[in-house]
């Protein structure tokens, strides 16, 4: 009970992935004919309304961070990103925080509620905006992880197979179908992973990015980022292993080819010596 009443002092904090970007004009245009304050950047838009305490600030690599906001408009909003959103994520990423304002700004977890606790030394957005880098940075990058590990998954046992077996049990199209969704999953995070880089928004505001920093580092990014390369050197093993496949079936095809020909011309051989 205690517990509970200690939660209700704070504010909800949803950071979301749901898509591989968004169409940010677009998201402007719907929020605004709803009579919400827009504001668009190059990579980020920010979105409040004078009526309700509270932000959003939607990024174009398909993640958005709402601050102060119920759940249930928390659900609208997974709604509304759909129309604008390109190659939406099945499942969507999601993770929460709660928030609060105090003398210094900090991110830490709740020893006794066991919640990662946001704590605002002020109601400014910016600083809002910069924590909000750390946080979709992170939802992000949960997305390519989980889209390496489901990669990894289903190919896990293909170097078991070959270590018991010497060959592989797919056939050759489905081994191409294989080399070519590893690929696909490989070369888009390959892509996509400038987006965990430091924002070009704090060149322009050197005196936030300490915040954006905090929530890096809280939210242990920079191991994270490196395990994630390691899991991609593992797709890349697996896709030399699927290329060596298909280059051994090639050549065991060519090799049986050649000797049924050899056959053939030797079977005609014999037959034009008898029939001599």
């Amino acid at each position: 009970m205690n517990n509970l009443k200690s939660l209700r002092s704070f504010l909800r904090c949803g950071a979301f992935c749901t898509a591989d970007s968004y169409d940010l004009l677009g998201l402007a245009s719907f929020f605004k004919k709803k009579g919400y304050f827009t504001r668009i950047s190059r990579d980020f838009l920010h979105v409040s309304n004078l009526k309700k305490p509270g932000d959003i600030f939607f990024f174009n690599y398909g993640c958005f961070v709402s601050w102060g906001f119920k759940k249930s408009f928390e659900d609208k909003l997974l709604e509304y990103v759909k129309e604008f959103s390109v190659n939406p994520l099945i499942p969507i990423e999601t993770d929460h925080f709660f928030y609060r304002y105090g003398e210094e700004t900090t991110l830490d977890t709740h020893e006794r509620l066991r919640l990662d606790i946001i704590t605002l030394d002020s109601e400014d957005s910016q600083i809002k905006l910069a924590i909000s880098y750390g946080l979709a940075q992170s939802i992000k990058l949960e997305a390519f992880e989980e889209a390496i590990k489901e990669a990894i998954k289903k190919n896990s046992y293909l170097p078991e197979e070959i270590a018991s077996r010497g060959v592989i049990s797919l056939s050759r199209r489905s081994i191409f179908k294989r080399i070519g969704e590893i690929f696909i999953a490989r070369s888009s995070i390959n892509i996509n992973i400038e987006y965990l880089d430091a924002p070009e928004f704090f060149w322009r505001n050197p005196s936030l990015e300490p915040f954006y920093i905090m929530t890096k580092k809280f939210l242990d990014i920079q191991s994270r980022v490196m395990a994630l390369n390691q899991k991609l050197d593992v797709l890349q093993e697996l896709l030399h292993i699927l290329n060596s496949q298909v280059q051994h079936r090639h050549s065991s095809l060519l090799e049986s080819i050649i000797i049924l020909l050899i056959a053939v011309e030797i079977a005609i051989s014999l037959y034009q010596f008898h029939v001599v």
